[in-house]
Protein backbone atom coordinates (compact mmCIF):
# COMPACT_ATOMS: atom_id res chain seq x y z
CA UNK A 1 0.00 0.00 0.00
CA UNK A 2 1.59 3.66 -0.96
CA UNK A 3 1.51 6.47 1.65
CA UNK A 4 -1.06 7.60 -0.34
CA UNK A 5 -3.17 4.90 -0.18
CA UNK A 6 -2.63 4.99 3.39
CA UNK A 7 -3.16 8.00 4.38
CA UNK A 8 -6.47 7.93 2.45
CA UNK A 9 -7.59 4.92 3.98
CA UNK A 10 -6.82 6.32 7.69
CA UNK A 11 -8.62 9.56 7.25
CA UNK A 12 -11.82 8.82 6.01
CA UNK A 13 -12.36 6.02 8.60
CA UNK A 14 -14.99 8.14 9.50
CA UNK A 15 -17.53 6.92 12.42
CA UNK A 16 -19.79 10.01 13.45
CA UNK A 17 -23.35 9.04 14.65
CA UNK A 18 -25.82 9.36 11.91
CA UNK A 19 -28.65 12.30 11.86
CA UNK A 20 -31.53 10.52 10.91
CA UNK A 21 -33.32 7.90 13.27
CA UNK A 22 -34.45 4.76 12.64
CA UNK A 23 -36.90 2.23 13.47
CA UNK A 24 -34.56 -1.31 13.52
CA UNK A 25 -38.10 -2.85 12.09
CA UNK A 26 -38.02 -0.73 8.90
CA UNK A 27 -33.93 -1.23 7.40
CA UNK A 28 -33.59 -2.19 4.34
CA UNK A 29 -30.28 -2.78 2.23
CA UNK A 30 -30.41 -0.69 -0.44
CA UNK A 31 -28.65 -2.85 -3.22
CA UNK A 32 -29.39 0.09 -6.40
CA UNK A 33 -25.71 0.83 -7.05
CA UNK A 34 -24.67 -2.96 -7.17
CA UNK A 35 -27.62 -3.98 -9.21
CA UNK A 36 -26.55 -0.99 -11.85
CA UNK A 37 -23.26 -2.53 -12.04
CA UNK A 38 -24.42 -5.80 -12.19
CA UNK A 39 -26.63 -4.86 -15.35
CA UNK A 40 -23.19 -2.77 -16.69
CA UNK A 41 -21.10 -6.04 -16.27
CA UNK A 42 -23.16 -8.64 -17.70
CA UNK A 43 -24.51 -6.62 -21.28
CA UNK A 44 -20.80 -6.03 -21.85
CA UNK A 45 -20.00 -10.37 -21.00
CA UNK A 46 -18.13 -9.43 -18.38
CA UNK A 47 -15.55 -6.75 -19.81
CA UNK A 48 -17.56 -3.51 -19.27
CA UNK A 49 -15.02 -0.35 -20.65
CA UNK A 50 -13.63 2.45 -18.84
CA UNK A 51 -16.66 4.99 -20.19
CA UNK A 52 -19.23 2.40 -19.74
CA UNK A 53 -18.40 1.72 -16.13
CA UNK A 54 -18.06 5.71 -16.01
CA UNK A 55 -21.40 6.93 -17.74
CA UNK A 56 -24.02 4.07 -16.62
CA UNK A 57 -22.40 3.31 -12.98
CA UNK A 58 -20.56 5.95 -11.40
CA UNK A 59 -22.79 9.17 -13.04
CA UNK A 60 -25.38 7.46 -11.33
CA UNK A 61 -23.91 6.72 -7.72
CA UNK A 62 -25.33 6.82 -5.12
CA UNK A 63 -24.00 8.19 -1.45
CA UNK A 64 -22.44 4.69 -0.71
CA UNK A 65 -20.74 4.25 -3.77
CA UNK A 66 -19.37 7.56 -3.75
CA UNK A 67 -17.97 7.58 -0.76
CA UNK A 68 -16.01 4.18 -2.03
CA UNK A 69 -14.73 5.37 -4.86
CA UNK A 70 -13.58 8.96 -3.42
CA UNK A 71 -12.17 6.85 -0.65
CA UNK A 72 -11.02 3.66 -2.27
CA UNK A 73 -10.48 3.17 -6.04
CA UNK A 74 -10.68 6.39 -7.29
CA UNK A 75 -11.85 6.82 -11.30
CA UNK A 76 -13.43 4.48 -13.87
CA UNK A 77 -9.94 2.72 -15.28
CA UNK A 78 -9.66 1.78 -11.82
CA UNK A 79 -12.41 -0.44 -11.74
CA UNK A 80 -11.84 -1.59 -15.32
CA UNK A 81 -8.29 -2.52 -14.50
CA UNK A 82 -9.76 -4.57 -11.42
CA UNK A 83 -12.44 -6.14 -13.18
CA UNK A 84 -10.41 -6.91 -15.89
CA UNK A 85 -7.13 -8.63 -13.52
CA UNK A 86 -9.98 -10.92 -11.68
CA UNK A 87 -13.19 -11.08 -13.88
CA UNK A 88 -14.00 -14.66 -11.91
CA UNK A 89 -14.73 -12.56 -9.14
CA UNK A 90 -17.02 -10.10 -9.96
CA UNK A 91 -18.93 -12.76 -12.16
CA UNK A 92 -19.26 -14.82 -9.08
CA UNK A 93 -20.04 -11.04 -6.97
CA UNK A 94 -22.80 -10.57 -9.44
CA UNK A 95 -24.26 -14.06 -9.92
CA UNK A 96 -24.20 -15.61 -6.41
CA UNK A 97 -23.22 -12.84 -3.34
CA UNK A 98 -25.48 -10.15 -4.60
CA UNK A 99 -28.72 -12.32 -4.29
CA UNK A 100 -27.61 -13.22 -0.75
CA UNK A 101 -27.15 -9.66 -0.04
CA UNK A 102 -30.49 -8.98 -1.30
CA UNK A 103 -31.91 -11.82 0.98
CA UNK A 104 -30.50 -10.31 4.31
CA UNK A 105 -32.51 -7.95 5.38
CA UNK A 106 -34.29 -9.93 8.26
CA UNK A 107 -30.49 -10.13 9.46
CA UNK A 108 -29.94 -6.87 9.32
CA UNK A 109 -33.36 -5.67 11.28
CA UNK A 110 -32.74 -8.50 14.19
CA UNK A 111 -28.75 -7.11 14.45
CA UNK A 112 -30.03 -3.74 14.76
CA UNK A 113 -32.59 -4.82 17.68
CA UNK A 114 -29.98 -5.92 19.29
CA UNK A 115 -27.87 -2.65 18.72
CA UNK A 116 -30.83 -0.83 19.61
CA UNK A 117 -30.97 -2.72 22.77
CA UNK A 118 -27.16 -1.95 24.19
CA UNK A 119 -27.71 1.91 22.79
CA UNK A 120 -31.08 2.89 23.40
CA UNK A 121 -32.04 6.19 20.91
CA UNK A 122 -28.50 5.95 18.79
CA UNK A 123 -29.62 6.73 15.09
CA UNK A 124 -28.65 3.75 12.87
CA UNK A 125 -27.56 3.92 9.66
CA UNK A 126 -28.72 3.14 6.06
CA UNK A 127 -26.93 -0.02 4.53
CA UNK A 128 -26.34 -0.23 1.06
CA UNK A 129 -23.98 -2.73 -1.09
CA UNK A 130 -21.74 -1.16 -3.26
CA UNK A 131 -19.09 -3.12 -6.01
CA UNK A 132 -15.87 -1.57 -6.13
CA UNK A 133 -12.21 -2.89 -6.99
CA UNK A 134 -11.37 -4.87 -4.09
CA UNK A 135 -10.05 -2.61 -2.03
CA UNK A 136 -12.48 -2.56 1.14
CA UNK A 137 -15.42 -4.93 2.49
CA UNK A 138 -16.72 -1.97 4.66
CA UNK A 139 -16.85 1.68 5.12
CA UNK A 140 -19.01 3.94 7.27
CA UNK A 141 -19.68 7.65 7.30
CA UNK A 142 -22.54 9.95 9.21
CA UNK A 143 -25.32 8.48 8.05
CA UNK A 144 -24.54 5.23 6.07
CA UNK A 145 -22.82 2.11 6.27
CA UNK A 146 -21.52 0.23 2.80
CA UNK A 147 -20.64 -2.95 1.86
CA UNK A 148 -18.10 -3.62 -0.87
CA UNK A 149 -19.87 -6.76 -1.90
CA UNK A 150 -16.62 -8.12 -4.31
CA UNK A 151 -14.18 -7.38 -1.60
CA UNK A 152 -16.50 -9.78 1.02
CA UNK A 153 -17.10 -12.05 -1.80
CA UNK A 154 -14.06 -12.82 -2.70
CA UNK A 155 -13.13 -14.22 0.80
CA UNK A 156 -16.33 -15.96 1.32
CA UNK A 157 -15.83 -19.00 -0.64
CA UNK A 158 -19.39 -20.34 0.58
CA UNK A 159 -23.00 -18.85 0.94
CA UNK A 160 -22.30 -19.76 4.55
CA UNK A 161 -19.75 -17.36 4.82
CA UNK A 162 -21.10 -14.86 2.69
CA UNK A 163 -24.10 -14.41 5.23
CA UNK A 164 -21.90 -14.84 8.23
CA UNK A 165 -19.08 -11.91 6.82
CA UNK A 166 -22.33 -9.36 5.62
CA UNK A 167 -23.83 -10.09 9.45
CA UNK A 168 -20.75 -9.00 11.31
CA UNK A 169 -19.80 -6.05 8.59
CA UNK A 170 -23.74 -4.86 9.61
CA UNK A 171 -22.72 -4.79 13.27
CA UNK A 172 -19.09 -3.83 13.07
CA UNK A 173 -19.94 -0.89 10.89
CA UNK A 174 -22.65 0.42 12.71
CA UNK A 175 -20.26 0.84 15.66
CA UNK A 176 -17.79 2.46 13.57
CA UNK A 177 -20.84 5.00 13.06
CA UNK A 178 -21.33 5.71 16.59
CA UNK A 179 -17.43 6.42 17.53
CA UNK A 180 -15.79 10.06 17.20
CA UNK A 181 -14.36 10.44 14.26
CA UNK A 182 -11.16 9.01 13.57
CA UNK A 183 -8.81 10.69 10.66
CA UNK A 184 -5.00 11.11 9.81
CA UNK A 185 -5.62 14.22 12.33
CA UNK A 186 -7.04 12.86 15.48
CA UNK A 187 -5.09 9.90 15.66
CA UNK A 188 -2.82 11.36 17.73
CA UNK A 189 0.60 10.82 19.49
CA UNK A 190 -0.36 6.85 19.80
CA UNK A 191 -1.67 5.97 16.50
CA UNK A 192 -1.15 2.63 16.64
CA UNK A 193 -2.83 1.88 19.31
CA UNK A 194 -5.87 4.88 18.67
CA UNK A 195 -6.20 3.03 15.29
CA UNK A 196 -6.18 -0.36 17.35
CA UNK A 197 -8.87 0.12 19.85
CA UNK A 198 -11.12 2.07 17.45
CA UNK A 199 -11.30 -1.10 15.47
CA UNK A 200 -11.23 -3.29 18.48
CA UNK A 201 -13.66 -1.85 20.08
CA UNK A 202 -16.19 -2.16 17.41
CA UNK A 203 -14.80 -5.91 17.22
CA UNK A 204 -15.53 -6.59 20.74
CA UNK A 205 -19.38 -5.05 20.23
CA UNK A 206 -19.80 -7.10 17.00
CA UNK A 207 -18.72 -9.94 19.17
CA UNK A 208 -21.38 -9.05 21.84
CA UNK A 209 -24.07 -8.46 19.35
CA UNK A 210 -23.79 -11.79 17.34
CA UNK A 211 -22.99 -14.32 20.04
CA UNK A 212 -19.42 -15.34 18.33
CA UNK A 213 -16.10 -14.33 17.67
CA UNK A 214 -15.65 -12.51 14.15
CA UNK A 215 -12.51 -14.68 13.06
CA UNK A 216 -12.38 -17.50 15.43
CA UNK A 217 -9.22 -19.02 13.66
CA UNK A 218 -7.57 -15.60 13.58
CA UNK A 219 -8.18 -15.43 17.59
CA UNK A 220 -6.82 -19.01 18.32
CA UNK A 221 -3.86 -18.09 15.67
CA UNK A 222 -3.37 -15.08 18.04
CA UNK A 223 -4.01 -16.73 21.73
CA UNK A 224 -1.54 -18.87 21.13
CA UNK A 225 1.16 -16.27 20.53
CA UNK A 226 -0.30 -13.80 22.79
CA UNK A 227 2.89 -12.65 24.65
CA UNK A 228 4.64 -12.72 21.49
CA UNK A 229 1.88 -10.04 19.95
CA UNK A 230 1.89 -8.25 22.62
CA UNK A 231 5.64 -7.48 22.77
CA UNK A 232 5.77 -7.28 19.29
CA UNK A 233 2.47 -5.03 19.52
CA UNK A 234 4.50 -2.33 22.07
CA UNK A 235 7.95 -2.31 20.14
CA UNK A 236 5.69 -0.75 17.03
CA UNK A 237 3.47 1.21 18.83
CA UNK A 238 6.99 2.79 20.24
CA UNK A 239 7.94 2.98 16.23
CA UNK A 240 5.42 5.28 15.55
CA UNK A 241 5.39 7.29 18.46
CA UNK A 242 8.47 8.17 18.03
CA UNK A 243 7.92 9.06 14.28
CA UNK A 244 4.86 11.49 14.88
CA UNK A 245 7.02 12.62 17.90
CA UNK A 246 9.32 13.43 15.22
CA UNK A 247 6.98 15.42 13.07
CA UNK A 248 5.92 12.83 10.32
CA UNK A 249 2.65 12.02 8.99
CA UNK A 250 0.60 9.30 7.60
CA UNK A 251 1.54 10.59 4.15
CA UNK A 252 5.04 10.71 5.59
CA UNK A 253 5.78 8.15 7.56
CA UNK A 254 9.62 6.54 7.42
CA UNK A 255 9.56 3.00 5.50
CA UNK A 256 9.81 1.26 9.29
CA UNK A 257 7.23 3.43 11.02
CA UNK A 258 4.85 2.51 7.63
CA UNK A 259 6.31 -1.36 8.25
CA UNK A 260 5.22 -0.78 12.16
CA UNK A 261 1.61 0.22 11.08
CA UNK A 262 0.72 -2.61 7.81
CA UNK A 263 2.00 -5.38 10.86
CA UNK A 264 -1.38 -4.47 12.46
CA UNK A 265 -3.76 -2.78 9.71
CA UNK A 266 -4.31 -2.04 6.15
CA UNK A 267 -2.59 -6.12 5.49
CA UNK A 268 -5.71 -8.42 4.33
CA UNK A 269 -4.16 -11.19 2.36
CA UNK A 270 -1.12 -9.29 1.96
CA UNK A 271 0.99 -10.78 4.82
CA UNK A 272 3.58 -13.53 5.06
CA UNK A 273 2.71 -17.36 6.25
CA UNK A 274 3.96 -17.01 9.66
CA UNK A 275 1.84 -14.38 10.43
CA UNK A 276 -2.41 -13.11 10.44
CA UNK A 277 -4.23 -10.13 8.73
CA UNK A 278 -5.94 -7.47 10.88
CA UNK A 279 -4.04 -8.51 13.80
CA UNK A 280 -4.81 -5.09 15.44
CA UNK A 281 -8.48 -5.99 15.65
CA UNK A 282 -7.88 -8.43 17.56
CA UNK A 283 -5.35 -6.49 19.75
CA UNK A 284 -7.61 -4.25 19.94
CA UNK A 285 -10.44 -5.88 21.13
CA UNK A 286 -8.65 -7.31 23.85
CA UNK A 287 -7.48 -4.05 25.37
CA UNK A 288 -11.27 -3.48 25.57
CA UNK A 289 -12.53 -6.62 26.96
CA UNK A 290 -9.67 -6.56 29.38
CA UNK A 291 -11.25 -2.68 30.46
CA UNK A 292 -14.90 -4.23 30.01
CA UNK A 293 -14.25 -7.09 32.28
CA UNK A 294 -12.07 -4.51 35.18
CA UNK A 295 -15.38 -2.34 35.26
CA UNK A 296 -18.25 -2.71 38.01
CA UNK A 297 -20.80 -1.64 35.35
CA UNK A 298 -20.20 -3.06 32.15
CA UNK A 299 -22.57 -1.64 30.30
CA UNK A 300 -21.36 1.77 30.87
CA UNK A 301 -17.94 0.93 30.24
CA UNK A 302 -19.56 -0.10 26.18
CA UNK A 303 -20.89 3.08 26.47
CA UNK A 304 -17.71 4.56 27.34
CA UNK A 305 -15.39 2.95 25.22
CA UNK A 306 -17.83 4.03 22.02
CA UNK A 307 -17.89 7.29 22.76
CA UNK A 308 -14.02 7.39 22.77
CA UNK A 309 -11.74 7.61 26.14
CA UNK A 310 -8.78 8.73 26.10
CA UNK A 311 -6.79 5.51 24.44
CA UNK A 312 -3.54 5.74 26.80
CA UNK A 313 -6.00 5.61 29.81
CA UNK A 314 -7.93 2.44 28.43
CA UNK A 315 -4.32 1.00 28.15
CA UNK A 316 -3.11 1.58 31.59
CA UNK A 317 -6.17 0.40 33.49
CA UNK A 318 -7.00 -2.78 31.52
CA UNK A 319 -4.94 -5.46 33.18
CA UNK A 320 -3.02 -6.21 29.43
CA UNK A 321 -1.01 -2.61 30.59
CA UNK A 322 0.75 -5.33 32.71
CA UNK A 323 1.01 -7.85 30.30
CA UNK A 324 2.60 -5.85 28.11
CA UNK A 325 5.01 -4.19 30.27
CA UNK A 326 5.88 -7.27 32.31
CA UNK A 327 9.37 -8.04 30.97
CA UNK A 328 10.34 -4.60 32.05
CA UNK A 329 10.20 -5.48 35.62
Amino acid sequence: MSKRQLSVAIALLLSVQPVAAQDPLDAVIDTGDARRFAAVFLENEGSPTTEHIQQAYLDEAGEGLRLMQTTRFGTAQALADAIAASPAIYRDTVERCLPIAESMEPSLQAIYLAIAGLFPGQSLPRVEVVIGAGSAAGIAAPEVQVIGLETLCASSPTDAEVREALRYFFAHETIHSFQPSLTANTLGPDPLLSLSLHEGIADLVARIILGRSPNASRDAWADARRAELFAQFDEDRETLRQSVGDGETITTLSDDARAALQRWHFNHGRVPDEWQSDLGYWIGREIALAYVERSSDRRQAIHDLVQGIDPLIELETSVLFEAIHEGER
